[in-house]
């Protein structure tokens, strides 16, 4: 049976070309920030201030060997930075993700008093701006002695929020009948969770992990606040373009903003399609 032509009124055209143009603009500002970026690295420094906007007339590669040795923010070079900004990323990634996962299947899933005040917190927590919690989160780390130290972390344990609900959702349309038939098998409840139930939400696990950890890489304020003497190359960029006013190196700070976009735009490519797939309208499934 062939397929029937659908033909698309005026009005539709129109919208649709609109749409398009629209996007083909966001895509081309996108393109250019980023093209912009990569020529003005293989600049020298006074061909950037003179010809900002122009190709190079020699290619600088070295000025990427080179960000290693000039980038420096309080005795802390590059490679301190990468450092920072792969434990901050990777540990606070596995423990909000992890504890939200947690929280999330016994919520969902047990009855206990207490659960629906769990839920209500956590629906707060997503409404609340990050800056109206900021004086409370900083009251808690000063006060327990976690800034510049990797115990900082600790305050991504919570498992409450965004994590919290996406995942209390999937755990609610996730049949119980699963687990009922592993308690006939003799599993414990822990056995039941890691070995049944856990892998059916790994989908939705995965997503959130790739978009906390995308968060937490490009992570400037926090780490700002309660990492001052552990820079993370967010901070460290930021620190050294201010430190350039009277001593301009264009090209080098260039070419650490694209050093540091390289584990981001790799994990975005690597995982584009799993991030597509279980995203769906500002929503994930399962």
């Amino acid at each position: 049976m062939k397929n029937k032509i659908v033909k698309k009124t005026i009005q539709e055209k129109v919208v649709f070309a609109i749409a398009f143009i629209i996007f083909v603009l966001y895509a081309f500002t996108i393109f250019y920030a980023f093209a912009f970026l990569i020529i003005s690295a293989l600049k020298t420094n006074e061909e950037f201030v003179l010809h900002m906007f122009e190709l190079p007339k020699q290619w600088l590669f070295g000025n990427f060997v080179s960000a290693f040795e000039k980038l420096q923010v309080r005795r802390t070079n590059m490679w301190g930075m990468l450092v920072n900004s792969a434990w901050y990323t990777i540990g606070g990634t596995l423990l909000s993700v992890g504890c939200a996962t947690t929280l999330s299947y016994v919520v969902s899933k047990y009855s206990f008093w207490g659960k629906n005040l769990i839920y209500a917190i956590s629906i707060v927590v997503l409404v609340l701006p990050i800056v109206g919690s900021l004086p409370a989160t900083y009251k808690l780390v000063m006060g327990l002695g976690l800034d510049n130290s990797p115990f900082y972390l600790i305050v991504f344990t919570s498992g409450f929020g965004f994590n919290f609900i996406v995942l209390y959702g999937f755990f609610q349309n996730l049949s119980w009948s699963y687990a009922e038939a592993a308690y006939i098998d003799g599993a414990t409840d822990f056995q039941t969770f890691i070995k049944v139930m856990l892998p059916q939400a790994m989908p939705a696990i995965v997503s959130l992990l790739i978009l906390a950890a995308i968060g937490l890489w490009s992570d400037y304020e926090k780490p700002l606040l309660f990492l001052s003497n552990l820079p993370t190359l967010s901070v460290g960029l930021y620190e050294f373009n201010i430190d350039m006013q009277y001593n301009a190196d264009y090209p080098t700070l260039f070419a650490g903003l694209f050093i540091s976009v390289i584990p981001i735009l790799a994990v975005f490519i690597l995982f584009q399609e799993t991030i597509m797939s279980n995203t769906v309208a500002g929503g994930l499934k399962g």
